[in-house]
């Protein structure tokens, strides 16, 4: 008997993550993205990752890089302006390969989403990628559910079925 009482915390956390599915899918399935204030909500320090793989592309190592953009920050920060803000001669002054194009990375947010275009990258074409197979994947799961989905749903209309009749009692 002491064995039973243990699954009791599995099975509350399965009702839970069950629940959290449902909810989840309801916000998903109705959620209708505003551009103009998703749009307004970005700030020039979310490129700071850019600013590291600007210098990756000009030769300069990541793992120094990184250091360097979180130089460049930290400058902002100290000089109270956005990341953006900062001018090329401080930017030189941070490292030497900086050069007037970096500007523009600076203020791109668009260029900056589709330059991540591996697989699970943030691009659109990697994005309607995604889709296309997890859509794929749900229609063949919908028409052939895998072994250990049907035997759940067996399991628990059967588990359902006693708690019917002891309820009409």
């Amino acid at each position: 008997k002491d064995l039973q009482e243990d699954k009791e915390p599995l099975f509350d956390t399965v009702d839970t993550v069950t629940s959290c599915l449902q909810i989840a899918t309801g916000v998903v399935v109705t959620m209708v993205p505003c551009a103009e204030p998703l749009a307004a909500q970005l700030v020039p320090e979310m490129l700071a990752t850019d600013l590291a793989e600007y210098l990756v592309r000009k030769g300069v190592p990541f793992r120094e890089t990184h250091h360097i953009s979180g130089a460049a920050v930290k400058l902002s920060e100290d000089q109270g302006v956005t990341l953006s803000d900062l001018t090329l001669e401080q930017l030189k002054n941070i490292h030497e390969l900086f050069e007037e194009d970096v500007l523009v990375v600076l203020k791109d947010y668009g260029a900056s989403v589709e330059r991540k275009d591996s697989i699970g990258g943030t691009s659109k074409r990697q994005v309607l990628a995604t889709v296309g197979k997890l859509r794929a994947y749900i229609s063949s799961v919908r028409d052939n559910p895998p072994p250990y989905v049907v035997e759940a749903e067996k399991d628990s209309a059967a588990a359902e079925e006693p708690a019917a009749k002891r309820a009409k009692k």
